[in-house]
């Protein structure tokens, strides 16, 4: 059966990682600018805060983040504290480690890095994806933590197929902290994962994603579902984000982007592979949705 989360993970190719260290004691904040692809980060000793917006997050030892979307975080001994600037700290670190010793107590460490992601569809997981992951160490991310090991582990070596591995690892890993249950963030924000929660909704978009090329109505999904059309449809809007046309629309661009980056098919064959009847169709809609069409976008990419 169709999996939509993997869909959408094998679209992004989550790819290199970048590791850093913080390794801090006493009184100290350290901030981070947004970034367009996706964070992650593990405690693996003491305790921090994590402020986020409006959030402010308790973190202990064990704990796993995952971080999508543009917005500012900062770690802290203490919210009240001004933050110092990360990424000058880390321009100035031979290691990617980030050490401030303020105090005469054991410091807090933490370890995490980047996933870089397919510039083409980067935005669909930014889009689809929470923009906050908090997996508590009580809880048991035993399972992560084994691969952040694995990870860590083939980026070091020299490996023959070490690069097929490491994407793998963290193909793996990300579906695994995504599928993972946030703790002490109330409801999750409408996306992806909100729908695939949702038994009626899930099925509906294992049926768009096991069968693109076919053309959808609400009504064929609704049945799909075993709702009504109206309440399919504002359950959809409610979950996801979007309409469900809208959402079958942004899966079949998302689909041809990738397609003609690769450069191995026409542009009729791209639009027959996303349920297009004709090339002038297909060209229309992914002008109307890019800003380009279709020919100069996979000659760009």
């Amino acid at each position: 059966m169709t999996d939509p989360l993997t869909d959408l993970v094998g679209l992004i190719r989550p790819r290199a990682v970048l590791w850093k260290r913080i390794e801090c004691a006493g009184r100290w904040a350290i901030r981070f600018p947004a970034d367009s692809d996706i964070t992650f980060g593990t405690v693996t000793q003491g305790g921090c805060y994590l402020l986020r917006g409006d959030t402010v997050l308790e973190l202990s030892t064990g704990d796993f983040l995952l971080l999508c979307g543009q917005s500012d975080f900062s770690f802290a001994s203490d919210p009240r504290i001004r933050p110092m600037d990360g990424e000058a700290l880390l321009a100035d670190s031979p290691d990617n480690t980030i050490t401030i010793r303020s105090g005469t107590e054991d410091p807090v460490r933490l370890v995490g890095g980047n996933f870089l992601l397919d510039a083409a569809n980067s935005s669909l997981v930014l889009d689809l994806a929470p923009d906050l992951v908090h997996l508590r160490g009580t809880d048991g991310i035993g399972r992560i933590a084994h691969l952040l090991d694995l990870i860590s582990d083939e980026a070091a070596a020299d490996r023959p197929g070490g690069d097929f591995v490491l994407t793998r690892l963290v193909e793996i890993m990300l579906v695994e902290a995504l599928r993972g249950r946030p703790t002490g963030l109330g409801a999750p924000r409408r996306g992806l994962l909100s729908g695939l929660s949702d038994p009626p909704i899930a099925a509906a978009l294992r049926a768009v994603h096991g069968d693109v090329r076919r053309a959808w109505t609400v009504a064929d999904l609704a049945a799909t579902a075993h709702l009504s059309r109206s309440v399919f449809a504002a359950r959809f809007a409610d979950r996801v984000g979007a309409t469900p046309m809208s959402y079958l629309l942004e899966w079949r661009m998302a689909l041809a982007k990738d397609a003609l980056g690769k450069g191995d098919r026409t542009i009729d064959e791209v639009a027959h592979s996303v349920g297009y009847g004709s090339a002038s169709a297909f060209s229309t809609a992914f002008h109307r949705v890019t800003g380009f069409p279709p020919g100069r976008y996979a000659a760009q990419r």
